[in-house]
């Protein structure tokens, strides 16, 4: 389980791992404290966090053996903004990576440029490299304000960015320097035994100064203040909680930085053994799977929107944010649903939209958006198809679909019948009147046995259309076809040559048939399938005609078997003498 920052207290404290290779600077973790929450002047609903203890004993700033003013070589430079400290609080360079000039007369923190060769670090890593990238990733900027010395540097104030920052006099609650407000008290300061700070083992055993304090023994650390009547002096706590100033070349004075985080980054929902809360670190979902909208659509009638789906690393339920931007406007929320559709009536004002969608966990962290094309509305509405698209069942014969078309508009309207991809009809009906599609005859034998696709397409005059979909399954075992009517003769047919055009395919069987007293109450069918089949006349062996005409008919029989490809007869014909 976990809580948000939010949730907790002022000088409730936090761990914050330091990567292993710098344990020998900072210890296993970092423990920080809450110092306030939503704090005046700071990022509007941070959580601001200092230091529990002092990390390391480091100089201010080291001096600068170049400068036109002579303190500042011999002593150091108190102007923050230019200050070693800050920029090593800010910085993720590697080792010896960190220190760049700040001004012409510059220089690093060398064994050279501190006091006493006391405590350098121009060789350390930056700070932030030595920490969870997780936490540092975090980090909030925040703009501060620091006084100016009068000396030097023109006296007032000016501001800064940073993500590791020290207090100023004014945060912990002690005298402005010079008059000036460096922002307000946190709420974690209150007399001088809430100032008091602690060295970690880590900062103690670090430091090369000959009288390094204990861990029980409250001790001094830095504030980002300058003295403002002189060049080189900076203010920072001493071990009674009280105000002092002291050579920014000092190595052997403490360093405590703050830092702003989000309220609704999450902690464990208790402290650890050491007391501590732990960070839990929640990803953000995955950026949703393409979003798809149809290439255009019509006014008053439904848009469908539909996307793919997001993942979360974490486990979190997904909600999805689908917004609208209409006519190249900006984008409005139009629904935040666990459904990956979303339906909508398209207004008649709007004349493009396009939509975005992201997804976002139950943390509120949030996925990149991804983003439709612009779809062009249409007016004009198309032709309508009455019914619903549906399945027609099994059909062994012939058969035929009722429908009617209309048109809103009015338009002239071209109605296209197909089944699976071959065109039966294409022409022009009468809006409103009922037209009947025919599956009949040839059109009907000739498919194959198993599903079929009926597709109704109506196109008005401006290539607005409908289609109406319907299924089928032919299935048919096998069929007779007899000629409607006999052929008729001036006499009795002796002979006659049949032709059957036809697809048997093997495992079916095919039977043809003729007689030549088709008039007859009880007309003698002869078999003629050899003879068809070779090409060749058949003779009849019949010589009985009872009925006042003479004539010819011919009967196919087809039963299907085991063939599984198309089988079917297409005409019957031939002549006979």
């Amino acid at each position: 389980m976990s809580k948000k920052l939010s949730t907790l207290g002022v000088g409730t404290t936090f761990e914050v791992p330091v990567k292993s290779a710098y344990r020998s600077f900072l210890g296993d973790y970092v423990v920080f404290k809450m110092a306030d929450k939503n704090h005046s002047g700071y990022p509007s609903g941070a959580i601001t966090l200092i230091t529990d203890k002092i990390i390391a004993l480091l100089c201010s700033d080291a001096k600068e053996p170049n400068n036109s003013d002579s303190n500042r070589r011999s002593y150091g430079n108190n102007r923050h903004i230019h200050s070693n400290i800050l920029q090593w609080l800010n910085s993720n360079a590697a080792a010896g990576k960190w220190y760049s000039a700040k001004h012409g007369q510059d220089a690093p923190p060398s064994s050279a440029n501190v006091w006493d060769n006391v405590n350098p670090y121009d060789t350390w890593a930056g700070f932030l490299a030595m920490l969870d990238d997780d936490f540092v990733a975090a980090l909030m900027t925040t703009t501060l304000t620091v006084a100016k010395n009068t000396v030097t540097d023109g006296g007032s104030y000016e501001t800064f960015t940073a993500k590791m920052f020290l207090a100023s006099t004014t945060e912990v609650g002690l005298a402005n320097e010079n008059g000036i407000a460096e922002g307000s008290k946190l709420a974690l300061f209150s007399d001088n035994t809430s100032r008091l700070a602690y060295c970690t083992q880590a900062a103690i055993d670090k430091s090369n100064y000959g009288s390094d304090p204990t861990t029980s023994q409250a001790w001094y650390w830095w504030l980002r203040t300058p003295h403002s009547g002189l060049s080189y002096s900076v203010r920072y706590v001493i071990t009674s909680g009280a105000l002092s100033g002291d050579y920014a070349y000092y190595g052997l004075r403490g360093v405590r930085p703050l830092c702003n985080l989000k309220s609704d980054i999450l902690v464990s929902d208790s402290t650890n053994s050491r007391g501590n809360y732990e960070f839990q670190w929640n990803a953000a979902p995955s950026t949703p799977d393409g979003i798809s909208v149809p290439e255009s659509c019509y006014s008053t009638q439904n848009i469908t929107v539909t996307w793919g789906a997001s993942t979360d690393p974490d486990g979190d339920a997904i909600t999805y944010v689908l917004e609208r931007s209409v006519n190249n406007g900006s984008y409005t929320k139009v629904t935040e649903t666990a459904a990956r559709t979303f339906t909508e009536v398209v207004s008649t004002s709007w004349n493009t939209i396009k939509y975005r969608v992201k997804a976002r966990d139950t943390y509120g962290n949030e996925s990149a958006y991804v983003t439709s094309s612009a779809v062009p509305v249409i007016h004009n509405q198309p032709p309508v198809i009455s019914g619903q698209n549906a399945d027609l069942g099994t059909k062994s014969g012939d058969f035929s679909y009722k429908y009617t078309v209309t048109d809103p508009d009015g338009d002239t309207v071209t109605v296209v019948e197909k089944v699976d991809e071959t065109t039966l009809r294409s022409y022009t009906p009468t809006l409103g009147e009922e037209n009947t599609m025919n599956v009949t005859g040839h059109d009907f034998t000739a498919l194959s046995n198993g599903a079929h696709t009926i597709t109704i397409t109506a196109t008005d005059t401006v290539g607005n259309k409908a289609v109406r979909t319907l299924t089928f399954t032919k299935q048919i075992s096998g069929f007779v076809i007899t000629l409607a009517a006999p052929l008729e003769a001036q006499a009795q047919p002796t002979r006659a040559n049949v032709k059957v055009t036809r697809e048997i395919p093997a495992g079916a069987t095919f039977k043809v048939e003729a007689t030549n007293n088709p008039f007859d109450p009880s007309p003698a069918w002869e078999d003629c399938t050899n003879a068809v089949i070779q090409g060749v006349a058949h003779v009849f062996e019949n010589t009985i005609n009872t009925a006042v005409k003479f004539g010819m008919n011919i009967r196919v029989t087809v039963e299907r078997g085991d063939a599984i490809s198309a089988c079917w007869v297409s005409s019957i014909g031939g002549n006979f003498e």
